[in-house]
């Protein structure tokens, strides 16, 4: 590995990092105490830990990431399989650190804002993950590789695989949640294409600005 691909590989794994931590805060400050089940493995972790208090939610997560890892390396790649197990393992010590030492609570308990907040943070880390080939482990793998394999963008498949948590979540916490879960998913599947957009667009503005500095100094 050279010199510029070691400097690129750990950038992508510190923005990958960063999209870990704000999908956690977004749960464990917003969703998780609200009891929202706003889709992925960390929804359906809510509603598994509602019915087995013993597990904690980062818990459920790091188990059911386990399954879906092998998935993950044989149908969509190798550095996908490679981000993504370190993106859902430090999402499982995230939320775990942020739940048992920081003792996160509600930063809002109206579920509106809850929904509207917790989602738009949740959507931009995991549009980061994704941008960088990686996603948070769980259902998003699932998402990942409906996107790979059919016409459908990242959001909508993220829709199309959290609509059976929501279902589970509504049944589990009451009607009202459940539509305030199915609302999140709505507004998450749609900010996730948005976000994308706009770092892949940086991206390649980065990269113009680099090709035209090089071919400045190829002429000088």
């Amino acid at each position: 590995m050279t010199k510029d691909n070691l400097i690129l590989t750990i950038r992508d794994y510190v923005f990958v990092t960063l999209g870990v931590v704000l999908v956690a805060f977004g749960i464990q400050y917003f969703y998780a105490p609200n009891e929202i089940a706003g889709g992925g493995l960390s929804g359906l972790a809510l509603v598994i830990s509602h019915y087995i208090p013993n597990l904690s939610v980062g818990t459920i997560i790091f188990l059911g990431n386990l399954i879906l890892f092998v998935i993950s390396f044989i149908l969509v790649g190798g550095d996908f399989g490679l981000k993504t197990i370190y993106a859902s393992f430090a999402l499982s010590f995230v939320m775990d650190f942020m739940e048992k030492v920081l003792h996160s609570y509600a930063l809002t308990t109206n579920l509106f804002l809850a929904v509207i907040l917790g989602t738009m943070i949740i959507a931009s880390g995991l549009a980061l993950a994704f941008a960088l080939n990686a996603s948070t482990g769980g259902t998003d793998i699932l998402a990942k590789i409906l996107n790979k394999y059919s016409k459908f963008n990242i959001g909508i498949s993220l829709l199309c695989v959290d609509l059976f948590v929501v279902v589970c979540g509504g049944l589990t916490f009451g009607f009202g949640k459940g539509v305030f879960s199915l609302i999140a998913v709505v507004i998450n599947g749609l900010l996730v294409d948005k976000v994308i957009l706009i770092i892949e667009k940086k991206k390649e503005e980065k990269s113009k600005q680099i090709e035209e500095s090089e071919d400045i100094n190829t002429v000088v």
